[in-house]
């Protein structure tokens, strides 16, 4: 078995406002996506404190009977972004397998609300809550809880609140502490900011990338610090992210920018926690179709996991070409003051969101 990321190349148009040590890393593959928070030069009120409570509680009831009731249009209809691809992945997989609702529904204990300061649409907020699948006790097992970030987003003044993205905190790991300004806000931090921050919030992204797709041996890991959300997934991408690799094939992963729009929060230490959802490319070829090169003969069958064939036309035949996973990542990170510590990846959401074979 071969592996590789698909390719190297320089961070462009990023200006690291860090420690002289980092003001020059070069780092490969992922790119920033070019989306801020909020639309420049537009205006929207604050979020209050009641609109942001009746969107969660919406979203809570909503989900719920959606699961109950094994109502999938129902279900995508209060999400968006990395949360509709998960949601949409589920319904799919629960009905290639016949099972009946009602489907994996929740218990939510009340959250914790953070409201930015304005600065235009998408308008948004973020809800730190813990959850647990709301499953009959088992042998005496109890579900497990998970304590969870989820970002809410408004598109435009008329349009509807949607959840964009769960993202899970590892055990013992919690937001950091927030900045709040006079009127009980949260500061938001420009994506493009460079002064007083290790790095510019909208290179973030493209730091773990370099790390995700080349791990600990990248420049980039002088920036980010090694950890379950960060160079344990280079593990997982290198693993395959469960695809297998027959003889003479090339497996290979990148981790790369979208266009969702990223946002950030101004820390009280004075750093920045940053949201951004990021696309993890998982392939599995023939050296040929990887190189485009001529001729391309297939190769040995290539296993599909099961959770692929949801996504895939019914009846597809094992590929002896190419196999591909996309895999939605939302993440939560902290972004440190120049000269106090490395990027901390703090939290995870994952959803598979499409799958090719040929």
């Amino acid at each position: 078995m071969a592996y590789r990321t698909r390719w190297t190349r320089l961070l462009r148009g990023a200006v690291l406002a860090a420690t002289a040590a980092l003001a020059a890393v070069g780092c490969t593959s992922g790119s920033a996506s070019t989306a801020t928070g909020g639309t420049a030069g537009a205006t929207a009120p604050a979020v209050t404190l009641a609109q942001a409570s009746q969107a969660f509680a919406s979203y809570v009831a909503t989900s719920d009977t959606a699961a109950r009731t094994g109502d999938a249009t129902l279900a995508l209809s209060d999400v968006t972004g990395m949360q509709w691809a998960q949601v949409n992945t589920g319904f799919k997989t629960y009905r290639s397998l016949h099972l009946p609702p009602p489907y994996t529904r929740f218990t939510y204990q009340t959250p914790t609300l953070y409201l930015p300061a304005p600065a235009g649409y998408p308008r948004w907020f973020a809800a730190s809550v813990t959850r647990a699948p709301r499953t009959p006790v088992t042998d005496g097992v109890l579900p497990v809880p998970e304590h969870v970030v989820m970002l809410f987003e408004q598109a435009s003044a008329t349009a509807p609140w949607q959840l964009a993205s769960t993202s899970e905190l590892p055990d013992g790991v919690s937001l950091p502490v927030l900045a709040v300004n006079e009127d009980g806000q949260r500061p938001q931090v420009a994506m493009s900011q460079t002064a007083a921050l290790l790095a510019r919030p909208d290179v973030v992204g493209p730091l773990l990338a370099a790390v995700v797709d080349d791990g600990p041996s990248s420049p980039a890991a002088r920036a980010v610090a090694t950890g379950p959300l960060t160079t344990s997934l280079y593990q997982a991408a290198r693993a395959g992210m469960g695809l297998s690799t027959p003889p003479g094939d090339v497996h290979q992963w990148e981790l790369d920018g979208s266009n969702y729009t990223q946002f950030a929060l101004r820390t009280a230490d004075g750093g920045a926690l940053v949201f951004f959802t990021m696309y993890l490319d998982s392939t599995i070829a023939v050296p040929a179709e990887l190189n485009e090169s001529e001729p391309v003969n297939p190769g040995p069958p290539i296993t599909v996991p099961g959770e692929l064939k949801v996504l895939l036309p019914a009846g597809t035949a094992a590929p002896r070409v190419e196999l591909e996973r996309q895999d939605l990542l939302s993440f939560a990170a902290v972004d440190p003051p120049a000269g106090a510590g490395k990027i901390q990846v703090i939290a995870l959401g994952d959803a598979l969101n499409y799958a090719s074979a040929s």
